[in-house]
């Protein structure tokens, strides 16, 4: 039996939209600790990739704090679907999308918060943490409902959100990073595996010293002499 206040309608067969979604949090550092002991200020996100009204499709966000926070479960009804808050340490965050027409079954994301790394720093010096993920949010036969509001929605250019064209240099300078850590920990490698060879020449070397030094042994076989 359907829920009370739940109308079902007839779905678009044979159709799939994708939308492709952000969603993560960014973080700097306080100048100084406050009274409470709270270090950072971070903020959660969930954003479109695109330019696009995300509102047209997603009735609302709910984003699961840690307990210690007050106040910890956030529902947003419009954009943009983000929470700033001050503390210390880390927790996951639980991300929930409700859609626009509630024979959708809603969607949960999961985000650990990250307030140390990775570091990037921006064009005005400010160094800040940014850990972000893109995912694809799947309609298999969507509602006729929901349908016209993803179409209504799109952006036909496919033009970048404002939010994540900032983001791309960010996205940049933490590739060169990490491409410039694993160089130097190949090159580390590199220098364990010639030093490990060394190590190895060395010890046969030795080997073949210690029995090249070692004195020759003579087997003698002992007789028994009857005397007469």
């Amino acid at each position: 039996m359907a829920d009370p206040g739940v109308v079902v309608t007839e779905r678009i067969r044979n159709q799939k939209i994708v939308k492709p979604v952000i969603y993560g949090n960014s973080t700097v550092r306080l100048p100084h600790k406050l009274e409470n002991g709270h270090t950072h200020r971070w903020t959660v996100y969930f954003r479109p990739y695109y330019d696009e009204d995300i509102s047209k499709y997603i009735r609302k966000v709910q984003f699961k704090l840690h307990e210690s926070i007050e106040n910890p479960v956030r529902v947003l009804d419009a954009p943009p679907f983000e929470i700033t808050e001050t503390g210390w340490g880390e927790f996951e965050v639980q991300i929930k999308l409700y859609f626009q027409d509630v024979n959708e079954k809603s969607v949960t994301a999961f985000l650990y918060l990250r307030l140390f790394q990775p570091l990037v720093t921006l064009d005005d010096g400010t160094q800040m943490v940014v850990n972000e993920y893109y995912d694809e949010i799947v309609f298999n036969e969507p509602t006729e409902q929901m349908y016209k509001a993803m179409i209504s929605s799109a952006n036909l250019k496919q033009q970048k959100s404002k939010q994540v064209e900032k983001y791309s240099k960010i996205k940049k300078q933490l590739k060169e990073k990490l491409e410039g850590h694993n160089k130097e920990i190949l090159a580390e490698i590199e220098d364990l595996r010639s030093s490990l060879r060394d190590a190895l020449e060395l010890i046969q070397k030795t080997q073949k010293e210690l029995e090249n030094d070692s004195p020759a042994t003579v087997s003698t076989e002992a007789t028994e002499m009857e005397v007469l």
